[in-house]
């Protein structure tokens, strides 16, 4: 009997060592080349002059363009390559941009969301609109509900609208990663724990909120579907899927084989203040997050590969490994790029990930996947 319960008891604690997180990348045993091709543009190519992300909704790409280009925005037709339109003034008047932008598919598959981090506001531009040559687009009123500018200047990199009325923002004003805005009660509900790992998870000074918040910025998105939310952490391999039944959302899975590296900082000059460091934390981290019905694509950078690291060992903005789950977290595939790329986007229509290519000069490209 006792010969019994020891084997049970190594089984358990065997268990729970193989429970533990592994790094992303190994839970793949083998990754499969792919190869891109260029997505020919036929007119307008000299608009791009800054070109950083591109988004596929319907039958269009928008391309988001970076602060030097005279638009913030270029929308091309899928089918045909051509420019459509460049649009999005820069500026501080009514509909201008000023910030850091996050663009995504909406959740209704009706049109593009753009999130202005600087302004706090969130626009719609519908499919008919992108594809016609009409510069319209319209704000969708968001009650912060007690969010306060203060707190969360340039940290709420983004805002992902999950129904007509909710929207699930990427920052916490206390304890917490995510708030959940209700617009239709005025009220918000803050979501997700930080890991337990966490070092500065007890400390409770008002300087953590805003750089652990900073630390933890990364990518959301939103499957209608499956009612599922994921998470993906910009400076490390943690990512998390939700389960979303109106305004109540739970974790339903996390990796945290590694989470933001970070540590306080303590200046008689500066005061108090808090550095993450992104480098050297595990074997890589995530870079960019898109989704489809049925998975999740994780653009992955391999600390490994000399092209990603700058000869003053700071890391770039650059990934060639995509890695694909599926919206229970189960690993299904891992892809090697043949390039360098910065952010991904994926096409249902054609079963592609679209992105953009500096070869030096910037180029469309797009790898058709199985």
């Amino acid at each position: 009997m006792r010969k019994i319960f020891i084997v049970i008891l190594l089984s358990i604690l065997l268990a729970c060592n193989n429970s533990e997180d592994v790094p992303i990348v190994d839970l793949f045993k083998t990754t499969q080349p792919i190869i891109h091709k260029i997505f020919d543009v036929q007119n307008g190519l000299p608009e791009f002059l800054a070109p950083f992300h591109l988004e596929i909704t319907g039958n269009t790409m928008t391309i988001r363009n970076l602060f030097m280009s005279e638009k913030m925005f270029t929308t091309i037709d899928i089918a045909t390559g051509r420019v459509i339109k460049n649009w999005g003034e820069k500026g501080q008047g009514p509909n201008e941009f000023q910030g850091l932008i996050d663009i995504y598919y909406n959740y209704s598959e009706t049109g593009l969301n753009i999130w202005d981090s600087r302004t706090l506001k969130l626009y719609f531009c519908s499919n008919s609109n992108l594809e016609s040559d009409s510069v319209y687009f319209q704000e969708i009123p968001i009650t912060m509900g007690g969010l306060e500018r203060k707190d969360f200047f340039v940290v709420m990199r983004t805002a992902v609208q999950i129904d007509t009325s909710l929207f699930f923002v990427l920052a916490g004003n206390g304890n917490k990663i995510f708030t959940l805005l209700d617009t239709n009660s005025s009220e918000k509900k803050e979501i997700g724990d930080y890991p337990s790992e966490d070092n500065l998870n007890n400390k409770g000074s008002d300087l953590h909120t805003f750089h652990r918040n900073m630390a933890y910025q990364g990518r959301i998105r939103y499957n209608k579907s499956l009612k599922k939310l994921v998470y993906a952490s910009r400076y490390s391999e943690m990512f998390e899927i939700y389960n979303v039944d109106g305004t109540n959302v739970k974790l339903a899975m996390g990796n945290y084989s590694t989470i933001p590296k970070y540590k306080e900082i303590v200046s008689p000059s500066l005061g108090r203040s808090v550095v993450y460091e992104d480098i050297k934390n595990g074997k890589g981290r995530n870079l960019w997050l898109t989704v489809s019905e049925k998975n999740i694509f994780i653009l992955y950078q391999d600390y490994s590969k000399k092209e990603a690291i700058d000869v003053d060992g700071t890391v770039k903005e650059i990934a060639d490994m995509v890695l694909v789950f599926d919206w229970d977290g189960k690993p299904i595939k891992a892809y090697t790029l043949d390039c360098f790329i910065q952010t991904i986007s994926y096409d249902k229509t054609t079963n592609r990930l679209y992105a953009i290519h500096h070869n030096p000069y910037p180029e469309i490209i797009y790898f058709d996947l199985e």
